[in-house]
């Protein structure tokens, strides 16, 4: 049983709602494994409280924090300085407090994203054109992510009602990649049209998130062998999207390894620590599992 000391560093996972969120099992048992005198510990806050919280880390003892929706849009407003990782979207997910005691803000979602196309698909970024499906938190750091890794083509879908975040996508891509990010609705016609031009697909929204497991955002039989899909949901391990992308003969990328990835970086940040991929890897499964998550 973990028991807290003065010396205890502790880490926060702000979000709302954080019922479904792995994070805790995930980086509590990276820290029992390893023997190391830390505790991550979710919050679940309002809007209204998220500024006090996050100014007063330093002073309980936290080396930094998660940040989680709806909060990573809004977050970097309360931080002393953004890294590059976030400085270009201006979402954060990932908050540390250095050695001065300033708050700097990071995202390790659109990192932890390249790595696992790397490190799992093979992939070389710049050989490869992204269709980039949902304009949130999760596709804004991802599009960053890939144009500070190379990549040249990148096409951003979002839906009518929520257009405006596709346009301030652009924008701020603009700023610091220029010529690298279009957008356009969302749409079957707009969908279906782009799957011919763009090899890569990467999932950016809640669609097919359990527990609404058996919904998926498109068509998959627009799907040809040519397309990688990565889904950045990561419950179910493998959606349905995944799942019938696989039967099309795609290359996959489950969003698992990007969150897997993505807490890799935050404990570099966080303690200068190289976590194990592969038992992180188990403990998320073993987690999923025990809350009957996984089909098998």
């Amino acid at each position: 049983m973990f028991n807290s000391t003065v010396n205890t560093k502790f880490i926060g996972l702000f979000g709302n709602p954080l019922g479904q969120s792995a994070a805790a099992y995930l980086h509590n048992s990276v820290y029992q494994a390893l023997g190391m005198d830390c505790f991550y510990a979710p919050y679940e806050i309002e809007m209204e409280d998220l500024e006090h919280v996050v100014r007063n880390l330093k002073r309980f003892h936290f080396g930094g924090a998660s940040v989680t929706m709806p909060f990573k849009t809004v977050v970097y407003k309360y931080l002393d300085g953004l890294d590059e990782s976030s400085r270009c979207t201006e979402v954060v997910n990932t908050i540390v407090v250095d050695g001065e005691g300033r708050l700097i803000g990071y995202n390790t979602d659109g990192s932890g994203c390249v790595k696992a196309f790397e490190t799992r698909c093979g992939m070389n970024i710049a050989e490869h054109k992204f269709l980039i499906l949902g304009a949130g938190g999760a596709a804004s750091a991802v599009a960053a992510a890939l144009a500070k890794s190379g990549a040249k083509d990148l096409k951003v879908l979002n839906i009518k009602e929520d257009f405006a975040l596709a346009e301030k996508l652009q924008s701020r891509i603009e700023i610091f990649y220029p010529g690298r990010c279009t957008v356009d609705y969302m749409n079957d016609e707009t969908i279906e049209k782009n799957l011919a031009d763009y090899d890569v697909v990467v999932h950016a929204t809640k669609v097919g998130m359990y527990p609404k497991s058996d919904a998926v955002l498109f068509n998959t039989e627009w799907l040809s062998p040519a397309h990688t899909v990565c889904d950045v949901v990561y419950v179910p391990a493998e959606t349905k999207l995944l799942a019938e992308a696989k039967a099309r003969g795609c290359a996959t990328l489950s969003g698992l390894w990007m969150n897997i990835n993505g807490a890799i970086e935050q404990m570099r940040l966080w303690f200068g620590i190289e976590a194990p991929a592969d038992f992180m890897y188990l403990a998320e499964m073993n987690f999923l599992r025990a809350q009957g998550r996984l089909k098998s």
